[in-house]
């Protein structure tokens, strides 16, 4: 009975152990969401990270084209809300990575939200999403 046991848990331990790295948009989208963007999302512009360790630390940059109906549910499933506290990109942003100066900026409020922002430009529809777990 050890050998199935190990033999089921082993892969499951040393894939755990494995550092992802991806600027393919749909690709970065689904390591973050943990499932492929549906109909009414197009993933414009993605990179994604994610440490080797357990605990599933990860900063991710989304350029998306939501259907309002999908970043008004985002908005509210994550209790996003608005914020106008002055925000600068990381330097490590991709290039582009560029919400507009007009965009409405949205936090999750949290103590340890590490600098998670989202943006929702309300005239091209364009949303940026900075997600940071450390």
């Amino acid at each position: 009975m050890k050998k199935i046991y190990c033999l089921f848990t082993l892969p499951i331990i040393l894939t755990s152990c494995i550092e992802i790295n991806s600027t393919h948009p749909n690709e970065s989208f689904t390591h973050w969401a943990g499932f492929t963007p549906s109909d009414s999302l197009e993933v414009l512009e993605g990179a994604y990270w994610q440490s080797a360790h357990w605990t599933k630390e990860y900063i991710v940059y989304l350029k998306l084209k939501p259907s309002k109906k999908w970043w008004n549910d985002f908005i509210q499933s994550n209790a996003l809300s608005r914020t106008r506290e002055k925000w600068q990109a990381p330097d490590d942003a991709p290039t582009w990575f560029t919400p507009n100066k007009q965009s409405i900026m949205y936090n999750s409020g949290e103590e340890f939200s590490f600098g998670s922002r989202y943006f929702r430009d309300s005239l091209t529809g364009e949303c940026y999403i900075y997600e940071i777990q450390l």
